[in-house]
């Protein structure tokens, strides 16, 4: 969710890539991946309407912080975001696309995004992405920076400070 109110669903792996963009994108949806290998794609559901520059900017966040430019200590990356049609499995002839990737066809836009996150409760569920997107659906909610902490340390950590079970 943003801070718009539009919802935004990212991929964390191939497979939820695939589920994400084949499943759950539709006519007028805004896909956002990076140039780094391995990168989510997160989708912005449209319903019809435009998002704003703050929704496209904090999916830039999430898809950036998301992807493997956070465990690279990288700060700052640029996010592309094209039109759900311009995404697609067919490859140029002779080529082929791997589970969790896609091809892009058009011009991309582009958004520079400084890696962030923050994560916490909203409804009982467990919600992560930009930081404004975060503090304006939940009450409690803690803000990630990068670090060499192990995950499943930080992961409890998160749930001892929001009440959320380790598992979400």
């Amino acid at each position: 969710i943003s801070s718009e109110d539009f919802l935004v669903i990212g991929g964390k792996d191939a497979t939820s890539n695939e589920i994400v963009v084949k499943k759950h994108t539709d006519s007028g949806d805004i896909v956002f991946h990076t140039d780094i290998a391995g990168s989510p794609f997160f989708v912005i559901k449209t319903k019809g309407k435009k998002p704003g520059k703050a929704t496209l900017q904090e999916t830039a966040i999430a898809t950036a912080s998301y992807s493997k430019a956070w465990k690279l200590g990288i700060t700052s990356t640029e996010v592309f975001y094209v039109n759900h049609d311009q995404v697609t499995k067919k490859a140029k002839s002779g080529e082929f696309v791997a589970k969790g990737a896609f091809m892009v066809y058009g011009k991309k836009n582009y958004i520079n995004a400084d890696l962030g996150l923050a994560i916490g409760l909203k409804e009982n569920k467990v919600m992560a992405g930009a930081l404004t997107a975060v503090k304006k659906h939940c009450n409690n909610y803690l803000e990630i920076q990068q670090g060499k902490e192990k995950k499943s340390a930080l992961a409890k950590k998160i749930q001892k400070k929001i009440k959320a079970h380790v598992d979400e």
